[in-house]
């Protein structure tokens, strides 16, 4: 198999292509990501927050309280170096704490959330203003719509549509994050509704920017992220193996693919040399060992991605 270090003029020209097209499609991690969720006390910031990062009760990461006003200032998450998550009512206490860390964060917000309940309240609409004058894209969400599960349908189909023509928006994401607070009774299960339209929108954006793994990694179930990037990779080697010197584009495919799923679990950023430097460790016992069988050894074992990985080996190994 070729590795980095070969003489040879064919290998080296070999490592330069595959170097080249890994670097076009790998992530670059080095990026920074700043998401901003806006609203009133008692808005349910802090129970979209953690349902939005697909947390658990057990693992919330952003505090809830019953009592009202629990989280009454600015609260800075940081997720990792790159990664920060503002809690507040409003940008305006985001620039009155005036922090190196605020200052910096108000600079470039990739992600706004304005978060609203209950009846309309045309006060909102400034909120909404100063998210579109600073953030790329901004996401509006109806939050606590179990409120209206005692009523017929169509009350709640009103209040949306009453919000888009206050707000003037097209879209508004109604959604129920209920359960995160400690005080919740014992056994009481998680009410998710609504989010998995809203978090797909939002890694969409950020997908196309480039960012969407800086986030992911932060999620408390990743499965579903490592089964796109290896299905992604599957159907990428499945094309390239019809392109000339596809050899070149398949392994850089394969290396990336490492990168993105090491990122996601460990957050650790491999650089291309050793990204490379496992394809033949994870190849050398069969002919038949492709990205499926060593991929999957970042994944928690279960027997349906063994099964899969088995089964599309072989298809993947005719296609290279």
């Amino acid at each position: 198999m070729f590795n980095p270090a070969a003489n040879s003029s064919e290998e080296k020209e070999f490592w330069e292509n595959a170097s080249t097209q890994f670097e076009e499609k790998v992530q670059d991690f080095s990026k920074t990501l700043n998401i901003a969720v806006i609203g009133k006390v008692s808005s349910g910031k802090s129970s979209l927050i953690n349902a939005l990062l697909k947390r658990s009760r057990k693992k919330a990461i952003a505090q809830v309280g019953a009592e009202a006003g629990i989280t009454t200032q600015l609260k800075i998450l940081r997720l990792d170096e790159r990664v920060r998550l503002i809690d507040s009512p409003g940008l305006d206490d985001v620039r009155a704490e005036n922090s190196e860390i605020t200052r910096d964060f108000l600079k470039h917000i990739d992600v706004g959330i304005l978060v609203v309940t209950g009846a309309t309240d045309a006060s909102q609409k400034r909120y909404l203003d100063d998210l579109r004058a600073h953030c790329e894209s901004v996401f509006v969400v109806l939050n606590k719509i179990d409120e209206w599960d005692r009523l017929a349908p169509s009350a709640l189909e009103k209040v949306t549509n009453q919000w888009k023509q206050v707000l003037n928006i097209e879209k508004i994401y109604p959604v129920c994050a209920f359960g995160y607070d400690p005080e919740t009774a014992s056994g009481t299960p998680l009410d998710i509704r609504g989010v998995y339209g809203l978090r797909e929108d939002i890694e969409n954006f950020l997908g196309s920017k480039g960012k969407d793994l800086l986030l992911a990694r932060h999620m408390g179930e990743k499965k579903s992220y490592a089964v796109t990037i290896i299905a992604t990779a599957l159907v990428a080697v499945a094309v390239q193996a019809f392109i000339p010197g596809s050899a070149a584009y398949i392994t850089a495919t394969q290396a990336s693919a490492i990168v993105a799923l090491s990122y996601l679990y460990t957050g650790e950023i491999l650089s291309s040399k050793a990204a490379f430097s496992l394809l033949p460790a994870f190849a050398s016992e069969a002919v038949t060992t492709t990205l499926f069988l060593w991929a999957k050894s970042f994944l928690p074992p279960t027997g349906v991605i063994d099964i899969a990985a088995a089964a599309v080996a072989v298809s993947i190994t005719l296609a290279i």
